[in-house]
């Protein structure tokens, strides 16, 4: 029956998971944007001031929307009429490169860049045939970001009774550690959604005008992927940096190198310089950290669960920071960089080089007695034995004796009360 209902709790869980991550990520936003609506309270109501905050992103979104949508849409119809120019020269650089590697050209099947470019022109039928399931899934996508939204103002105008349910949910002993807890996320959670705002805006800003400058075309959807791409952490730069220099390498290598060499260069100065003074206040987490919890929560999640990532971190960090840490011994970090470093190493082995040599000057001298002895006769074997029984920490059990120690006689039996 146990194992029924875990199978049970899961397929629920299955089932509901997409508006629990809805819910998640209302809660998630309300948090983050609660600074501005804190700054907007200082005029009017809590409920006037959320509601303010979200019409505000909105028409910010919207603003946006209206200057870069038209030549966004210009640009993807120039992107879609050369495609098929840019995949007959993809081929025929291809066919050029096989053809200089007699290698690759014997194991690749002559007909690989046909098939590649018969592929990719189908692409067009097949992306007809989903549009109906793919219409489906944009409009679910859209009732869900508007229930989404009505949750953030409701949670924006009004989030005592959240704030009292789930302090109200926690033990009594635990919760003045959970009330530090949740001041420290809401105090990194809208650093974090104030670091992610201005580093997309200096990521497509710099990368949109670079992209101008090497004349690549498209520069601007690149440049809204580039910014786009700051949403899912470590891996989002990456995976947006790869459209311009393929669609570059198509018509012009060359510049597709330039392109390349910029993109690695500005990622270099974004991830060194720009990500550790802008987003590296809002939660103090960890590259490596960041990273794993990418993988896992996107693989989880999805796509939303990558964006999600660094609040997630931030909670996890706050809970276990106020719920554990605080009861932990303060380890200083000398101790970790002694282990790192080889220290710690290095300090062993010399303690073990020093017993071995006091063990080896301890039987030394040991071997010289008992030579000494056997040369004089005053050698005692059992003594000697026993001696090595105990050293080896081997318990010697003795035979019991069977007379009297002083007389040599037989044992004596328990004494007898007088009579």
């Amino acid at each position: 029956m146990a194992v029924i209902g875990v199978l049970l709790l899961l397929s629920f869980f299955g089932r509901v998971a997409p508006s629990l991550l809805a819910i998640t990520l209302a809660l998630i936003l309300a948090t983050a944007l609660n600074p501005v609506a804190r700054f907007f309270e200082r005029w009017m109501s809590r409920g006037l001031a959320g509601t303010l905050t979200v019409l505000l992103v909105l028409g910010t979104i919207v603003g946006l929307g209206f200057l870069a949508v038209p030549p966004i849409v210009k640009q993807l119809s120039g992107l879609g009429e050369s495609l098929p120019t840019d995949l007959n020269q993809i081929e025929a650089r291809l066919n050029s490169w096989l053809s200089l590697n007699p290698t690759l050209d014997r194991v690749v099947p002559d007909d690989a860049p046909g098939r590649l470019a018969e592929q990719a022109g189908k692409l067009g039928n097949v992306l007809a045939e989903r549009l109906p399931g793919v219409l489906t899934l944009v409009g679910g996508g859209i009732f869900t970001a508007l229930v989404t939204l009505i949750m953030v103002v409701f949670a924006l105008g009004n989030p005592v009774p959240i704030v009292n349910g789930f302090l109200g949910a926690v033990p009594a002993h635990y919760r003045l550690n959970a009330t530090r807890a949740l001041a420290q996320t809401l105090k990194q959670m809208g650093a974090w959604g104030r670091a992610t705002v201005l580093v997309m805006l200096v990521t497509g800003t710099v990368t949109a005008a670079g992209f101008y400058l090497l004349g690549v075309q498209n520069w601007l959807v690149f440049g809204i992927l580039a910014a786009l791409g700051e949403l899912v952490p470590t891996i989002g730069p990456i995976v947006a940096s790869l459209p311009p220099v393929l669609f570059t390498l198509a018509s012009d290598p060359e510049k597709a190198l330039w392109v390349a060499v910029f993109v690695l260069v500005f990622q270099q100065v974004s991830g060194f310089v720009l990500a550790p003074f802008v987003v590296g206040g809002a939660g103090g987490l960890h590259p490596l950290s960041v990273t794993v919890g990418v993988l896992l929560f996107s693989g989880v999640f999805g796509i939303v669960g990558a964006f999600l990532t660094i609040p997630f971190l931030i909670l996890i960090k706050a809970v276990y920071q106020h719920f554990y840490l605080r009861d932990a011994p303060d380890i200083p970090d000398a101790v970790a960089m002694a282990l790192i470093s080889g220290v710690v190493e290095e300090q062993m082995d010399r303690e073990e080089e020093a017993r071995k040599a006091a063990d080896r000057a301890i039987q030394e001298v040991r071997d010289a007695e008992l030579e000494r002895q056997l040369q004089e006769g005053e050698l005692d074997l059992e003594a000697v034995l026993d001696e090595h029984s105990e050293h080896d920490s081997t318990p010697v059990v003795r035979p019991a004796p069977r007379g009297n120690a002083e007389s040599g006689g037989p044992p004596r039996g328990p004494e007898r009360p007088d009579t």
